[in-house]
């Protein structure tokens, strides 16, 4: 449309009026304004100056040094038509400046244009635009009209200032609606209280738009005016007070958003109050939940406050506070609320916040739309303090630090992430770990049968949103790791006090009924249980490191295998279930390499241990517990607890390479079952009682093929107020291979020959049992064989020293003898092995003879004694020999003539150093009468080797040597 006149500005100073007014389709016929085209509509248009001040708001009052910086906003453009019933308009200014006889228009509902970039024509015909606050265009929403100030009147010398008031048809109220922001470069001054995302979010909630087809169809948006209660035009600007409530959106609605891409507005209030374009208050309302997903607004109230200055006086600035309100007091948790593993990965079922409005906070800095909730006088972490209720209805009450997310964060798990990542938050530990200081919580849902056993006394919770290592989601919060006290552990080790732990992967995967034992926890270090002989019967120290808590089974080790999904699908491999035992003996041999390997099958025992079960367990000789069981209970008058440890491990011989029983294994387990059964009960009013009971049934001990030792039965049980009880039932020894002879001996002679004959000793600190044969001298001819004893011993400590096997041919202290016609000797052999191998090896044989001569006048005599004597023990050698030789010759009583000659050879290897000594005397003596002289001469000799033997490599060479020496083997 063509404009008849103007634009033209007026500016009349005694009111400040500054306006510029332009006509469309409207001509002056020399007394009225009429309309130039009757078929087209005529219009006046009014330009205002700038309607808006925003300013820039300083964090710190104390902090200010220079002017506060300040922009504009563009100038309001009021569009209103000519009715046609006016007829026409006076050529002057009042009657131009009289709105309320026209029409004032609006901009079109709907996704809109401006004809012309920067102009507010729409569709072809001028529309009202105002901008206000800046960067914000508003117009009607619904019928209103403008009510201005008559001429300027003056009253005690003072002018009020020309204002025009808008005014709605409905009791007053007016009626806006937002349909687009002013894309200006550059930014608003720091801490504008009306920017960004809240300008969109006025734009999208007040616009009535639509959202563009999906799925569904079009989305209308949930729009709502903007309402105010007063609303003037001035030439310094608008005085206003606009309010708006919108709904906060659903979670489909804001995922709508997101689908379209558009980012989903979060404001649900706003309020704004200016005087003359200045900003007095205002309050902007974002919609949110915090990350535990409790429903939450951040409250942003903007307002002017008067600071006495020293040199400006009086200045009066913007000043923000920042407060969170908690809308949702309480949030429950479980199957149905979006975790991946259900909601078990979270112990409580509901999260209560008792906090309703936070002091104030520190306004983030970048990124608005999350963000952790910060005061804003200590720069410290607010923390909200929540009160728990677990699966079996406790309340735990702790605080956390919690961040704040607005509906339609763009990129949301983005954001999260970057704020759940140690390199970007310094504090992040501490915030996630929260002390529980000991109460008592349930970490699952414990079976029905067995109320109580998830309990745990908690030192700390670690907590994250959704699964650790994955991308946070916004209610969802999981606990990752925890510190608990587990008092089946305590019992039984030093290292008590908190433990750490996670979530057993199957627990979370396949639910507390995928596993056999009813796995909930994990200790994130298996931790080594080391047992005292004394602690587990004496016949076995059943070190374990225990890694799994379960419902049913106590606190087990790690031994079950699972799949992808986490279901238990058998047993770990054998070298795992063994290392899970280190350290475990049976008679002080290493207990794991008589592990059975297991199949799921041996997993079903441990489904269903009531005390009932467990007695038929340990009393069915088929039946068996594969790991061992720390587990504790109340009583059943309530008035203590119950501590248990229980084990019947399926034993099996150790293997040699080809899978078959090695014959060389020490313990012969084939048929053996081994039972531990510990019981600590704890009362209120007494001491606390310690029982302890071991058997190990049905087994033998082999040592070198030389020697077999068979039990029925081995059993150990203690008690408070009495000593250990050790027996043993069904004992047998026999020998075999060399030394089988005993037992053909034996049942050779008569059972009153044997002394002692055979014995069994059982004490506190071990068992011994063996034979002592004392055979009677056998005369056979002028062959005679005398004072022969034979001995064989198994010693079965229970201080964890190794079990070890003797035998004896005679003593040291009483060797044998024999003697053949005039010659004779003696000896002894002993010979001492033990699961490491030989310990010591001992021997000695005499050997000689003796003639004597008497003819009258001349007597004498002669003797030859040799010995050889052998000792090895703990590495040591000694080898050595002598000769002996003795003469005599006596005349007539008056001359005596003595020879001795003594030779000795010995042969020493200590800590690989070899040394060979040799010694030689003849003594010489000659008696006359009364006169006697004697003449020694003595000879010694020593050899030292090298530090040690000489290694193989340095005895055969390759040249000359190696082929002689294989092909002698190849023959």
């Amino acid at each position: 449309m063509d404009v008849a006149e103007g634009p033209f500005r007026v500016v009349r100073p005694a009111d400040m009026l500054v306006v510029d007014i332009a006509l469309v389709n409207l001509r002056f016929d020399g007394r009225r304004l009429v309309r130039r085209d009757r078929a087209q509509p005529a219009f006046v248009l009014a330009g205002l100056p700038a309607q808006h001040v925003v300013e820039e708001v300083p964090p710190n009052l104390n902090a200010v040094t220079a002017p506060m910086k300040a922009v504009t906003a563009g100038s309001t453009r009021l569009a209103f038509s000519v009715p046609d019933n006016i007829g026409g308009l006076d050529l002057s200014l009042d009657a131009l400046l009289n709105w309320a006889r026209l029409v004032p228009m609006t901009v079109p509902v709907g996704p809109q244009s401006p004809d012309t970039p920067g102009s507010t024509v729409f569709q072809g015909i001028p529309r009202s635009v105002i901008e206000f606050p800046t960067r914000l265009l508003i117009t009607y929403d619904a019928p209103v009209d403008w009510v201005g100030r008559p001429p300027p009147q003056q009253s005690d010398g003072r002018t009020a200032l020309w204002h025009a008031r808008l005014h709605g048809e409905r009791d007053g109220d007016v009626q806006l609606r937002a349909f687009a922001t002013v894309p200006v470069q550059g930014e608003l001054p720091g801490g504008a209280p009306v920017a960004g995302a809240t300008l969109e979010d006025l734009v999208t909630l007040t616009s009535r738009v639509e959202l563009p087809g999906g799925p569904g169809g079009p989305l209308e948006v949930h729009s709502a005016p903007l309402h105010a209660e007063q609303f003037l035009v001035t030439p310094l600007g608008a005085s206003a007070h606009l309010h708006g409530a919108w709904e906060p959106l659903s979670r489909p609605a804001i995922e709508r958003y997101t689908l379209v891409g558009r980012r989903a507005p979060s404001l649900v209030a706003y309020d704004h109050i200016t005087g003359l374009g200045r900003d007095q208050y205002v309050r902007v309302v974002t919609h949110g939940r915090l990350c535990t997903g409790h429903e939450a607004l951040d409250v942003k109230e903007t307002r002017r406050v008067f600071v006495a200055r020293p040199d400006d006086g009086i200045v009066a600035y913007l000043q923000p506070e920042e407060y969170i309100v908690v809308k949702q007091p309480e949030v429950q948790y479980g199957e149905s609320t979006g975790f991946p593993h259900a909601g078990r990965e979270m112990p409580f079922r509901t999260l209560r916040i008792t906090d309703r409005v936070t002091p104030l906070i520190r306004p983030p800095t970048t990124k608005p739309d999350a963000f952790w909730v910060v005061l804003r006088d200590s720069l410290k972490d607010f923390e909200f303090t929540l009160i728990g209720t677990d699966s079996e209805g406790r309340k735990v009450s702790f605080t956390m630090p919690l961040v704040f997310v607005a509906d339609g964060t763009l990129n949301e798990q983005r954001r999260l992430t970057e704020l759940y990542d140690e390199n970007n938050e310094p504090r992040l530990g501490d915030r996630l770990q929260r002390p529980m200081n000991g109460q008592v919580m349930a970490m699952a849902q414990p079976p029905a049968e067995a109320p109580g056993s998830t309990s745990h006394a908690v030192g700390t919770l670690t907590f994250g949103l959704g699964p650790k290592g994955g991308t946070p989601v916004v209610g969802q919060p999981c606990v990752h790791e925890a510190a608990v006290r587990v008092p089946a552990v305590e019992q039984f080790t030093p290292n008590g006090g908190d433990l750490k732990v996670v979530f057993n992967d199957t627990y979370l995967r396949q639910t507390m009924e995928g596993h056999p034992a009813g796995a909930y926890l994990d200790l994130q270090k298996p931790l080594s249980l080391t047992f005292g002989a004394e602690q587990a019967g004496g016949l076995s120290s059943p070190n374990s490191a225990v890694k799994t808590i379960t419902s049913r089974a106590g606190v087990v080790p790690d031994v079950f295998a699972t799949d992808t999904s986490g279901a238990v699908v058998g047993a770990k491999d054998i070298d795992t279930i063994r290392n899970a035992f280190g350290g475990a003996q049976l008679l002080g041999i290493d207990l794991g390499k008589y592990l059975k390997s297991l199949v799921k099958d041996n997993f079903d025992t441990l489904r269903q241990l009531g005390d009932d079960q467990i007695a038929a367990i340990l009393n069915d000789a088929k039946s068996q517990l594969p790991a061992p069981v720390l587990r504790i209970r109340d009583l059943a008058d309530g008035q203590g607890k119950e501590l248990r440890y229980v084990w019947k491990p399926p034993l099996d011989p150790p293997k040699t390479p080809d899978n078959k029983p090695d014959p060389n294994a020490l313990i012969d387990v084939s048929k053996a079952s081994l039972i531990l059964d510990a019981r600590t009960v704890r009362s209120k009013d007494a001491v606390d009682k310690a029982t302890v009971d071991g058997k190990l049934s049905h087994f033998a001990m082999n040592f070198f093929g030389m020697a077999r030792v068979e039990f029925d039965e081995l059993k150990f049980s203690t008690g408070p107020g009495k000593k250990p009880d050790v027996t043993a039932s069904g004992v047998e020894l026999r020998f075999s291979n060399e030394l089988e002879f005993l037992n053909s001996l034996r049942a050779a002679l008569p059972a009153d020959v044997f002394g002692p004959g055979a014995f069994l000793d059982v004490q506190p600190s071990g068992i011994r049992v063996g034979y002592t044969l004392a055979l009677p001298a056998i005369p056979l001819g002028v062959f005679m064989l005398s004072n022969l004893a034979l001995a064989a011993e198994v010693a079965i400590p229970f201080d964890n020293k190794p079990v070890s096997f003797r035998f004896s041919v005679s003593e040291q202290k009483h060797p044998f003898n024999v003697t053949v016609s005039l010659f004779g000797g003696g000896g002894y052999f002993s010979m001492l092995v033990d699961t490491s191998g030989v310990k010591e090896v001992e021997g000695a044989l005499e050997f000689g003879g003796s003639a004597a001569l008497d003819l009258g006048v001349a007597s004498g005599g002669v003797s030859v004694m040799a010995g050889i004597h052998f000792l090895f023990a703990d590495g040591d050698v000694t080898l050595g020999g002598y000769l002996r030789c003795n003469g005599f010759l006596t005349v007539l009583g008056i001359v005596t003539v003595s020879v001795e000659f003594y030779l000795e050879l010995s042969y020493e290897k200590h800590d690989g150093q070899s040394v060979v000594r040799g010694r030689g005397t003849l003594t010489v003596s000659v008696r006359i009468a009364f006169f006697s002289k004697s003449v020694k001469l003595e000879l010694e000799r020593s050899f030292s080797g090298a530090p040690g033997d000489p290694a193989f490599a340095q005895c055969i060479s390759k040249e000359h040597d190696w082929r002689e020496y294989c092909a002698a083997f190849a023959a």
